[in-house]
């Protein structure tokens, strides 16, 4: 039997948790503490129950995940574990039943808000193979070191959850925080593990996700808007690149187009970097780092301006234009984002501010991810943190100090001023 759940999400999950009587395994991003609940008591009546979930600090944050539903799963014998980038979400109770659904079949604008997921009884074939694919991928999480949640990644999340609700409670709305734990099973979970730009991306795109998911608000859990916002974020965007380094000798170039008539700057990423650009809301106020030579002639990305990015949009695209054909290099760079206004120093780029100078000024408080990792960032890591990166969300500390230093650096120099039309 296959039947549609329009409502009543809430009784028929409860009533399936009451009814199993051998394993229970459950993969949703979101968790809230009355899933947790029912999870706990099945456990204790002997079932076999397998929870597999995100961990980011940033979901327990805005409450989009519970830790305290998790130790209390953990304590009662729960297998939990974690994994990077996941939607899916699949409740299968023992050989039976199942209950699956996903963002496609709660998107509101197709469904005109008619909420549902299917339920599975009995449907032998199909119920196996769901199985499978359950035990697929535990299989793989358990191989990573960072796929089962221990006692210790337990107690190290709550200490980051702690600190970092009481830096909102002073401070208030802040960025959003882009430590998370668990395994990473392809290529984009990697990178989203690993590029803060990718990571940032993610995190926002789960808050429409959770709204729609009827499992997670029928037990429970909150549909509303984050209430943990991010009033821009502070972003340190590369320019050139390793490889191919900007004379140290000559300024920054800032290059006009023209778009629809009107003059922009832009700032470009590479095709394998557009979920960057994506990640770039209004008001994002970026500072530019060239990779170039010092004084000295030594290989060092310069920090030399700053600006404000406009939101990116899917016509950012250069080969919609007919820029390319006058500037080549945007074939390898064609993914851009506007820049509104920017000022950058009137100087070779060689006189800006050295990567490594900061770095040895904050060490881990120079960047989001490694602010959240001092004992695994000491300086020389902190520092081979830009390798191919197209840019890294910085700390509000580093954005004082870049401020500071530039406000020397256009005193001694001057600015060239760049603004965008609107």
């Amino acid at each position: 039997m296959i039947e549609i759940v329009t409502e009543e999400h809430s009784k028929l999950i409860k009533s399936l948790f009451t009814k199993t009587n051998d394993s229970i395994r459950i993969i949703s991003p979101f968790l809230s503490k009355d899933t947790a609940v029912l999870f706990c008591d099945a456990a204790r009546k002997g079932v076999d129950c397998s929870f597999v979930t995100r961990f980011y600090l940033q979901d327990f944050v805005d409450g989009s995940n519970s830790i305290e539903g998790i130790q209390m799963m953990v304590d009662s014998g729960v297998k939990v574990y974690a994994l990077i980038a996941l939607h899916t979400k699949l409740y299968l109770f023992g050989k039976s039943d199942a209950i699956v659904g996903s963002a496609n079949f709660t998107n509101g604008g197709l469904l005109r808000n008619v909420e549902l997921s299917l339920h599975l009884n009995n449907e032998e074939h199909v119920l196996k193979e769901l199985e499978d694919y359950f035990e697929e991928i535990r299989s793989k999480i358990e191989i990573d070191p960072d796929g089962r949640i221990t006692q210790e990644m337990l107690d190290d999340m709550k200490d980051r959850y702690t600190k970092q609700k009481e830096k909102k409670k002073q401070l208030g709305d802040t960025n959003y925080t882009v430590f998370m734990r668990g395994a990473a099973l392809d290529r984009k979970a990697k990178s989203v593990k690993e590029n803060t730009g990718d990571a940032i991306a993610e995190i926002k795109n789960h808050i429409d996700e959770r709204k729609d998911d009827v499992v997670f608000i029928a037990l429970g859990g909150s549909r509303d808007d984050i209430s943990y916002k991010t009033p821009q974020n502070i972003i340190l965007k590369f320019s050139a690149s390793a490889k191919k380094r900007a004379d140290g000798n000559k300024p920054m170039d800032m290059h006009l187009f023209i778009d629809g008539g009107k003059s922009v700057y832009i700032s470009n990423f590479s095709e394998a970097r557009k979920n960057s650009a994506k990640s770039v809301e209004d008001g994002d106020e970026t500072f530019f780092c060239v990779h170039s030579y010092d004084k000295n002639g030594k290989e060092s990305p310069l920090i030399v301006g700053k600006g404000f990015f406009r939101k990116y949009n899917s016509n950012n695209d250069a080969r919609k234009k007919d820029w390319i054909t006058q500037f080549k290099w945007l074939t390898e760079y064609p993914i851009y984002c506007v820049i509104s206004e920017a000022k950058v120093i009137n100087a070779p780029v060689n006189c800006g501010i050295p990567l490594r100078e900061m770095i040895d000024a904050l060490g881990y408080k120079t960047y989001l991810h490694t602010r959240d990792n001092p004992e695994k960032y000491p300086k020389e890591k902190v520092a081979k943190a830009h390798g191919q990166q197209a840019m890294l969300a910085l700390t509000p500390e580093a954005k004082d100090y870049l401020d500071k230093r530039l406000e020397e650096l256009g005193k001694q120099y001057g600015w060239v001023n760049y603004k965008s039309e609107t």
